[in-house]
Parts: C-alpha cells; structure tokens; sequence
C-alpha cells in the first residue's frame, strides 16, 4: 500500500491484539462453531424421526390418523386406503376431537355436482394445509369414480400419471442430471449460512472500528503518532487487523462447516453423501474477503467524518446491516434468483458479498467470470473509500474543534500528505 511504513505492522499487532480479546467476538466465533457441531448431531434425528419406517408419509402409522364420511349417495364403493371410515359426520367430529384421528373428510353430498369435500383439523401455520391426507382423499375418490368398466392398470396409472426424471439443460446446451436432494438442499444451506456468517462477523467489527477510528481521531494521543507515522499508515495497520482478526474468524467457521456440514447430510436417511465443490468454496472467500474488506474502510471513513465517538457507534450498527440486506430478500431470491433483485443485490458492490451468496443459494446461475467482476468491483470501490478516508482522517485531525463541510472535504480529499 502507497505510504505504508514498518510501523504499520506495529499498529496492525496492537489493532489485532485489541480485536482478538474483545470477548464479544470470542463468544460469536465460539458460538457458531458450537451451533455447527449440535446440527450435526440433532439435525439427522429431527429429519429422520425416532418412529422408525412406518411412520414415513402414506405409511399405515399415518393413514390410520385419518377419517372420512361419504355422504354421495352417488359415489359408492370408495374403500377405506387404510383410513377410518365413520357412518355419519356427527361420529366423525366426536373422534377427532377425542384425538382417535387428526383429520376427519367429508364427502359432500353434492359432490359430483360441486367437488366440495370439508376438511377438519387443527390447522397451524400461515398456509395452512394437510398434503398427505388430500393426497390419500384424492386417491379414494379417483378409484371411486373409475370403479366401474376402467382396467386397473389405467386407475393406477391415473393415481399416478407421471414420474419425472429432471435434466438440466445449460446455455452450451449440455444436458446433465440434477443432483440429489442432498446436493439439492446443501447448495441452498450452505451459501445462505456463510451470507448470515458474513453479516454477523461484520455486525461484530463494523461497529469497534467505527468507535476505535473515532475515539482515536478525538485523542490527543493520535495527535503524537501522526507525527511520526503517516495517516496511510496508520490506517493501514488498523484495517489490516480489523481484517486479518475477521478472516481468522471466517477461517475457523469454513473449517468447521466443512468438516461438520457433509458428516450432518450423510446422518440423514434417504439424503446420501454431500460435498461442498471447489468453486463454490472459493466463491465463499472470495465473498467473505471483499466483503470484510469494504466494511472495514467504510467504517473507517465514517469513524473519521463522525462529530464524536458516540455519534460514530450509532453509525457504525448500520453498517451492519448492509450486508443483511440480501437475506432479507432471500425469499423472493429463492423463489425467482436470476430476476431483476437477485442481479442487482448480487451485482451492486455494497450488497454484492452476501447477494452473490444468496442469490447462488437460490439456485441461480452466474458464471464465474461475472462472480469475479462483481467482487472486483467490491474491492475497487473499497480502495476507493480508503483513499477518501486517509485524507479525511488527516483533516479532521489538522481541524480538531472545527465542524466538517464541504468546502473542508474538498480540501482534504485535493490534499496530499
């Protein structure tokens, strides 16, 4: 870095010492990585149940929870599927309110007419729904209406018409077969974990650097070192550290997804094996340094403009949350990824680190060439705010009791040292 000097190093040991024995950065780094190796164990055994095999969807453990009342007369010879049949819908709500069954169906009597089948049960959630039971009714009542005069084998064949084999199809035009749900879930699991690992590490430093620039800036201790150190340098040797103390963080929590995150999915039953590719591994570094990086000298230049120490903490906990923006989001991103947002939040340099990440997460397709382009630009525009917070770090320093204008910012970005 133009300016730098030895001492540099000097003031990057001491940033770094300070940052690495700040207890709340101790505690988040230990935190994740204990958060990690929990999931590894409690996450398999929340998805594969305790209950064994029969209690898999359609399994006669679940059916036998499930009652229906045919009241068409029209519609005769339904079958049970295994589910609880009740002669009256009187019967069928006093069971499921013992708790004998969880859902209880009524066939209307105007079915044919209307299609209408009620449906109680406890229903919880925003969308509420019970897939497994329409699924066994829908079965019932399509055996019902083609009882009479259709093969067998045409019945099951509409029961289930279609079993779809899925290929991607590139922009080349290569034709592969899509992964398994393992590789499926883990591509949207693991680069939307280290977008909120980001986010976090960056809520941690953002806001001590903003206060340490500031704090120091108003010391008259800093008045003594600029006078041996150059402002390049000793902002150097405090980004330097904010950054090599938030990189050994993210080194520990990547070291740790990776040892922990394929062991978790092979825990699980039906999902296989998983593994994290070496693209998308050095995609995540590549986020996570361009991204500590522009924090980093944004927080600088806006501890260096802040009027106080207290005004610069208020301004350092927004900073934070830059880089949030993009999970915010990560719904609409999941469900459209190469849309308008997902190329803008993935393109735009300030939320370019966590929306490549989420918008990856989402299923989206960038090449590698235009990943390498957005991240560039994040570290262009990073560079970019160094320069003007050298110089406005110098004039604050020069102007100590004066007010900051734009004529005072003109002047010290047209400075040099």
């Amino acid at each position: 870095m133009p300016g730098a000097t030895p001492d540099t190093w000097v003031i990057f040991a001491e940033e770094f010492r300070g940052h690495l024995h700040s207890r709340w950065y101790q505690i988040s780094t230990v935190v994740v990585v204990l958060l990690l190796i929990v999931a590894m164990f409690v996450v398999p055994a929340l998805v594969g149940g305790e209950e064994g095999p029969d209690a898999g969807p359609g399994s006669e453990e679940s059916v036998k929870h499930i009652g229906f009342v045919n009241e068409s007369a029209q519609l005769t010879g339904l079958g049970a599927g295994g589910a609880v049949e009740f002669d009256d819908r009187g019967q069928g709500l006093q069971a499921l309110e013992r708790g004998d069954i969880k859902w209880l169906y009524a066939i209307k009597s105007a079915y044919l007419a209307t299609g209408r089948v009620d449906q109680y049960g406890r229903f919880t959630g925003r969308f509420p729904s019970n897939p497994e039971g329409e699924a066994l009714v829908r079965s019932l009542l399509i055996r019902g209406l083609m009882r009479d005069g259709v093969d067998p084998g045409i019945t099951a064949r509409v029961l289930a018409p279609a079993d779809f084999e899925n290929y991607q199809v590139a922009d080349d035009g290569t034709i592969s077969e899509l992964p398994p749900t393992a590789q499926a879930v883990g591509g949207l699991l693991v680069p939307i974990l280290f977008a909120g690992l980001l986010a976090l590490g960056l809520s941690v430093g953002a806001g001590n650097m903003v206060r340490s620039v500031s704090e120091e800036k108003e010391s008259r201790l800093v008045e003594v070192v600029i006078t041996s150190v150059s402002p390049t340098s000793f902002m150097a040797g405090k980004l330097l550290g904010v950054l090599a103390v938030s990189l050994a963080q993210a080194a520990v929590w990547i070291i740790t997804a990776a040892i922990t995150i394929p062991v978790m999915f092979g825990r699980i039953p039906g999902f296989g094996g998983f593994t994290i590719s070496a693209g998308l591994w050095l995609t995540i570094i590549g986020c996570l340094v361009t991204g500590y990086f522009l924090i980093a000298t944004l927080s600088v230049l806006v501890g260096a403009v802040a009027p106080s120490s207290r005004e610069a903490t208020g301004y350092g906990g927004w900073l934070s949350i830059i880089e949030f923006v993009p999970i915010w989001f990560a719904g609409f991103l999941i469900w459209q990824p190469d849309g308008l947002l997902g190329r803008l939040l993935s393109y735009i340099p300030f939320t370019a680190s966590s929306g490549i990440l989420v918008r990856l997460g989402g299923g989206g397709q960038m090449s590698w060439w235009k990943i390498s382009l957005s991240l560039a630009a994040v570290a262009v525009v990073a560079v970019v705010f160094l320069w003007v917070a050298i110089r406005i770090f110098r004039a604050a320093i020069l102007m100590r009791g004066q007010s900051f204008t734009g004529g005072n910012l003109r002047k010290a970005l047209n400075s040099s040292e």
